[in-house]
């Protein structure tokens, strides 16, 4: 496996009492990844070093951001091309964001974005991914 470490983040008010847990398996990260609710839940970070992470947020209405580093300088965000060029919004790491439509993805996207990550250290070759200019709107 390639991932060494995931951190899960629990809100309780505006306290995070989240975990890290050391060599997660892929079970434990796929739960870690269905049980973001976009409220008490919302981000999971998974390690590999300290430049190189996957960050999965959001989970409400079963939409997910996920942004990809190797280098913690240039990031990769996975993204749904069908969708209009409107906003969302979602709350990631405990705080609300408005995003493009297309970086929200669905659950399938998000299981398949993690698992290529998780083991082979990669970006899924058959998702679309872009460059993060900044994204985010706000």
């Amino acid at each position: 496996m390639f991932v060494l470490d995931m951190s899960v983040e629990k809100w309780v008010g505006n306290k995070n009492e989240g975990e890290l847990i050391e060599n997660p398996s892929w079970n434990h990260i796929e739960t870690a990844i269905r049980e973001l609710n976009g409220k008490s839940k919302t981000l999971v970070t998974l390690g590999a070093d300290g430049e190189t992470y996957m960050s999965i947020g959001g989970g409400e209405s079963e939409k997910y951001i996920i942004t990809v580093t190797f280098d913690n300088l240039s990031f990769y965000s996975l993204v749904d091309s069908s969708k209009p060029n409107i906003t969302e919004k979602l709350v990631v790491g405990g705080q609300e964001g408005i995003y493009l439509a297309k970086m929200c993805v669905d659950l399938l996207r998000c299981l398949l974005a993690s698992r290529t990550f998780t083991e082979l250290g990669k970006l899924d070759p058959l998702l679309s991914w872009e460059e993060d200019k900044s994204l985010a709107v706000a």
